[in-house]
């Protein structure tokens, strides 16, 4: 968020400036109200303090979550202002369910922890997704053609987002 707002006076004052955030689907999981106010009040030392007394307490499963709703939250409170959207920059975030990566493969490879991925974050819809299908999702909202998205979370989850929120999110 921080680097955000520097960027900002720089994408202003260039062409066709725009902004994407990359978050997560862990988004919509549970998350700690401390941890999250923190981070949007931009108070890093009291969110690293919360952080901690979530693992002190044996809810260290919290943490990812709080800091990517947070993001989420941050684009959706900060597009819409003046600072943004009132100067002409696009803000909005995509949201990837699980990528295969190098760091999440060890625990794709291992059955246990497979199926403890796949209960968190299911994904009906061509299973975990690869970089190269996020990409394109990314450059659209970054692109001179995106004049009207902006404050949006774009899940790109194979459907973990719907399974896990269903429609109550409207």
């Amino acid at each position: 968020m921080a680097t955000l707002d520097g960027l900002r006076p720089l994408l202003v004052a260039g062409t066709d400036p725009r902004a994407v955030v990359v978050g997560s689907v862990d988004s919509v999981h549970p998350t700690d109200p401390a941890i999250v106010d923190a981070a949007l009040a931009g108070d890093e030392d009291a969110a690293v303090a919360a952080a901690r007394a979530a693992v002190d307490r044996g809810e260290g499963h919290l943490v990812h979550s709080s800091s990517a709703a947070s993001v989420s939250r941050w684009v959706r409170r900060a597009a819409p202002t003046d600072a943004w959207a009132g100067a002409g920059v696009p803000l909005n975030a995509v949201a990837p369910g699980v990528v295969v990566t190098p760091l999440t493969r060890p625990l794709l490879d291992d059955p246990e922890m497979r199926g403890l991925v796949e209960r968190s974050v299911p994904m009906p819809l061509h299973g975990h997704a690869r970089p190269e299908q996020i990409a394109p999702l990314i450059a659209w909202p970054a692109s001179p053609e995106n004049t009207l998205v902006t404050g949006q979370v774009v899940f790109a989850d194979g459907g973990a987002d719907a399974v896990l929120r269903g429609d109550r999110t409207w």
